[in-house]
């Protein structure tokens, strides 16, 4: 089984950023305690900023490295693992004292460019900065340890909800999938005998259709406008059955259709709206499908003039249900999704969701 802590998605400029800015903080921290003890001498704006950088910016160079230790004790199976933790606790060691000698020979560096003045690393007194150097160094290398952990786990937690995501969203398309080929097959089958010509078309366009979903499997956004045009092939199947019986008339906000929803989202309500509503009627079926952008949210409304109750509609389970938990997947709770008979007859389905502009 391969390490799933194998990369890190960090932006390196990001630790280059922390480390500036932990520089920055001990400096301020060094002068409070500068201005608090009223020392007599003056401060040194150069000394002092240019050690805590040669500290820091040498732990950015080392993060790779850390991050690959990291990767490899967060990633290790169980089993042998006291000889493998012992080499990792000799490797951090190791890490910090060559951390605290790259430090002491960066500053001696900047002293040097400065001043002229260059001070051996085998010095005396730069012998004793690294030995009680040595000990600071490791207890922050152990918190840059942990901190390398702390975004591997979070990392991994997060990929982990977003393939739980993906396989709810593809069960919900599955459900959807075999649902719809039964309906429509259906459809050929009472065709056959009396109109032969139009389950055939109708088996073509079909065909088409399934065509250009599978090709889409593995996708679970769209645009609106994407399902817009998905709803108008699958309405070219039920036009073959329907003849003259249906009509549908599009209201489309045009900024509106670049929002963002689930993949498939409008079929089972459209499907819906002719299976329960439609396809009893024998003359004026009339199917609306409204869009709308409000104020950062997106209205969206599917209205058709059938016979069937509400009852019967909001109970015939994969179409509201399936709806609905697809939305959450999506929005979580920032959705509305609501479900009614028109007094004038027919049904009603409106949803409300926020505007997410899909990407290019």
């Amino acid at each position: 089984m391969s390490n799933p802590y194998k990369r890190m998605i960090i932006p390196f400029r990001w630790v280059w950023l922390a480390a500036t800015a932990m520089a920055f903080l001990v400096v301020l921290e060094d002068y409070a305690g500068y201005l608090i003890n009223g020392y007599e001498y003056a401060y040194s704006w150069f000394a002092v900023p240019a050690k805590a950088l040669s500290n820091y910016w040498i732990w950015a160079i080392l993060a790779p490295l850390i991050s690959w230790q990291a990767r490899k004790i967060a990633g290790r199976k169980p089993g042998n693992r006291s000889a493998k933790n012992l080499t990792s606790m000799v490797l951090g060691l190791l890490i910090a004292l060559a951390h605290r000698v790259l430090a002491v020979s960066l500053f001696d560096l900047v002293i040097y460019l400065k001043s002229g003045f260059y001070a051996n690393l085998f010095h005396e007194k730069n012998q004793q900065l690294i030995g009680t150097g040595w000990v600071s160094s490791s207890i922050q290398y152990g918190i840059i340890l942990f901190l390398f952990f702390a975004v591997l786990y979070y990392q991994q937690y997060l990929q982990k909800q977003k393939e739980l995501s993906q396989a709810q969203m593809r069960a919900l398309k599955m459900q959807l999938h075999p649902h719809f080929l039964f309906n429509t097959l259906h459809s050929v089958a009472s065709l056959i005998d009396i109109e032969p010509k139009a389950a055939q078309k109708m088996l073509s366009q079909l065909g088409s259709l399934m065509r250009s979903t599978l090709d889409q499997d593995e996708k679970e956004s769209a645009s609106l406008e994407e399902e817009i045009a998905y709803i108008k092939n699958y309405l070219d199947i039920e036009y073959v059955r329907f003849q003259d019986r249906l009509t549908v008339k599009y209201q489309l906000d045009e900024t509106a259709l670049q929002a963002k929803v689930p993949y498939l989202i409008l079929q089972p309500l459209v499907e819906n709206a002719i299976k329960h509503g439609l396809q009893h009627m024998q003359e004026d079926g009339l199917l609306t499908l409204e869009v709308r952008l409000l104020d950062e949210e997106v209205r969206l409304v599917i209205t058709d003039n059938g016979t069937a109750s509400g009852q019967k509609q909001v109970g015939s389970g994969l179409g509201l249900k399936n709806v609905a938990r697809r939305l959450e997947a999506v929005f979580g709770d920032d959705f509305i999704l609501e479900a009614n008979p028109v007094s004038s007859g027919g049904f009603r389905v409106l949803i409300e969701f926020p505007f997410i502009k899909t990407s290019a």
